[in-house]
């Protein structure tokens, strides 16, 4: 995506929320407690209204370049999802593994965080856990960035919540 292009992702996402987008990042990777697991990644932002919003984009595999087609092509549909950030419980570093296997059994139940030595010696990724249980696993580039982005729009200063 060349930077014109990218302006016009951005202006249509501020658009079609009727927010400013603050803080984004693409996350490689990306799982949810429905059963959602993105292999190829979301865009994800903080809006300035106080909303996280993510959207995962069609992409096709690729060798030198060159798309393949796949012999089972699964029909692609597109997900978005914007929340309040007020209905954010907790937010833990969690092992990768666990919330695939989380989220491909549809369980409503919440990791616990990673311990000093999972997140040295396995992947970790960053688990957003609502008010409502539902729960979102993001593989994100700085988890630090991401914290200090998300306290800001909350008004914090810790950077925790």
């Amino acid at each position: 995506m060349d930077s014109q292009e990218a302006v016009e992702f951005i202006n249509g996402i501020e658009a079609s929320l009727g927010a400013k987008i603050g803080w984004r990042t693409f996350a490689p990777w990306y799982a949810d407690n429905s059963g959602i697991i993105r292999e190829y990644g979301v865009f994800l932002c903080l809006t300035d209204d106080g909303r996280l919003y993510f959207e995962d984009f069609e992409r096709l595999p690729q060798i030198l370049g060159y798309t393949l087609k796949p012999r089972n092509q699964v029909k692609y549909e597109k997900y978005s999802k914007a929340i309040e950030i007020r209905e954010i419980k907790t937010i833990h570093r969690v092992k990768k593994k666990q919330a695939a296997d989380t989220c491909s059994a549809k369980s409503r139940i919440p990791l616990t965080e990673a311990g000093r030595f999972m997140k040295t010696f396995f992947p970790v990724v960053t688990q957003i856990e609502l008010n409502s249980k539902e729960c979102y696993y993001f593989e994100l580039i700085s988890h630090r960035e991401f914290m200090t982005a998300l306290s800001k729009l909350r008004g914090e200063s810790n950077g925790s919540i």
